[in-house]
């Protein structure tokens, strides 16, 4: 027998809990540990499918849907970057966040917390140093799902240190940048890892970790979802303000409501066009929408008249003082805009020659682009290189817009208007614009970048 023989190495495959399997009486728990250094405090689980057989606890959750995928700040709140004992650089974190399809998933985690109050009561004192009945324990209960009336359930999850990502589409060949494998709408099988009670002040929760994600299939067009008033349904009297708050950064701002919900509203077939800003290095992007349609400029004069009016009744508290509509004019940007050639023949009395603008602001980032949020009207599938839709008239199917909020700056008081996602026609018109004379369009940019200044400033979070 030689004696350097090669070692085989053998790959273990776990099986994952059939979430309808799940028994919660076969959950284990150890003795509460502690990490002083950095204050944590948590119960470390596992679950025993069979007598003396403990393991940790894997379930799949199938069909999710990726609402945001992002790195984690490797630093902490001084700026300092994490490092580990051995003085290496800590290896990148991702978050993930996702809409839950699977019933069965979400209610084996609903018997497992209903279980974690018994349990909470039960150990109360060495998990929280009092004793506390089983009331008190359902409210110290922070739940693992965000459910909402409408969007229905989600869950939130860091990927495990030993994570692993696989294509099972041909529509994700590669899956080595996770920001472009999972983008949004992405549908996905999840294996979660319940290895945790994390234990904090007055409250508890279920600890998990993700291990491995398959990628099913990426979003169809099918799978975009209109929200938002549409402009024939805005009926006027429904505006409402929030109070003014302090932004941590600086600045305040109030949030515009209509029927006691967040400002949204839902464009069909209009035109656009996508510009790109450059100002001390920082790269921006702002969308130019024409109010060509008239029922769509009459809910924008409606929405920009009523916000103006509450602006005027309630100008000691947004102002200081109270303010007259004149002397408000001068301070609160309109939602829309002419062109300056315009601006100029309004002053004399002229009849303006273009329609005005609304501008929308893009989020945009250089890991994501424009995150999913402007997709290809006949595939469903979101426009990767967004250099493609500069300076150019875009045939807009679909559109949804919200106000992020009114925000008070020393430039004035302006009304941010946020894209949410739209659905574009993939073939475009290319305009020259070197040889577009200045006064016959609003997008020169000169005035682009005037109009869209306020845009970008007017939310510096």
């Amino acid at each position: 027998m030689p004696s350097n023989s090669a070692k085989v190495s053998v790959k273990r495959v776990i099986k994952p809990l059939n979430p309808t399997e799940f028994v919660s009486e076969n959950m284990k728990f150890s003795n509460v540990k502690n990490n002083t250094e950095i204050g944590t405090k948590w119960v470390d689980t596992t679950y025993a499918k069979n007598a003396g057989n403990e393991e940790r606890m894997l379930v799949v959750a199938r069909g999710c849907v990726v609402k945001t995928f992002k790195k984690m700040e490797n630093k902490d709140n001084n700026g300092k970057e994490f490092v580990n004992k051995d003085g290496s650089m800590r290896k990148d974190k991702y978050q993930i966040f996702m809409g839950l399809k699977d019933e069965k998933f979400i209610e084996m985690v609903k018997n497992y917390e209903q279980y974690l109050v018994t349990k909470g009561t039960e150990n109360s004192v060495a998990w929280f140093d009092e004793q506390f009945n089983e009331e008190e324990c359902q409210q110290m209960l922070k739940p693992l799902l965000s459910e909402h009336e409408k969007f229905g359930c989600a869950i939130g999850g860091i990927l495990g240190r030993d994570f692993t990502c696989k294509s099972k589409t041909e529509d994700v060949p590669d899956v080595s940048d996770l920001t472009v494998a999972l983008a949004k709408g992405t549908v996905i099988d999840v294996c979660f890892c319940f290895n945790k009670i994390k234990l904090g002040a007055g409250k508890y929760s279920i600890g998990i970790e993700i291990n491995q994600i398959n990628i099913i299939s990426i979003g169809s067009g099918g799978e975009y979802e209109p929200s938002g008033i549409k402009p024939d349904e805005y009926t006027p009297g429904k505006i409402t303000l929030t109070e003014q708050e302090q932004h941590d950064k600086g600045g305040k701002f109030c949030k515009v409501r209509y029927e006691d919900k967040p400002l949204r509203f839902h464009l069909e077939n209009v035109i656009g066009r996508i510009f790109k800003f450059e100002k001390e290095g920082q790269v921006s992007y702002s969308m130019s929408i024409r109010l060509a349609d008239k029922t769509l400029r009459k809910m924008i004069d409606g929405l920009d008249q009523e916000i103006f009016d509450l602006l005027v009744a309630n100008s000691k508290e947004y102002f200081g003082a109270k303010k007259t509509p004149k002397l408000l004019k001068a301070i609160v940007k309109p939602i829309y805009s002419y062109n300056k050639t315009d601006q100029e023949k309004i002053k004399k009395g002229e009849k303006p020659s273009f329609d005005p603008s609304i501008w929308i602001k893009i989020y945009h980032s250089e890991e994501k682009g424009f995150d999913g949020k402007i997709v290809n009207v006949e595939t469903g599938k979101p426009i990767l290189n967004t250099e493609e839709l500069l300076n150019k008239d875009l045939t807009i199917s679909i559109m949804d817009t919200y106000s992020r909020h009114i925000w008070f700056g020393p430039k004035g008081t302006s009304i941010n208007l946020t894209l949410n996602k739209c659905a574009i026609s993939y073939e475009t018109t290319e305009y020259d614009m070197d040889d577009a004379e200045g006064d016959s369009e609003e997008a020169n940019d000169e005035d682009a970048n005037d109009d869209a200044e306020e845009v970008n400033n007017s939310d510096d979070e």
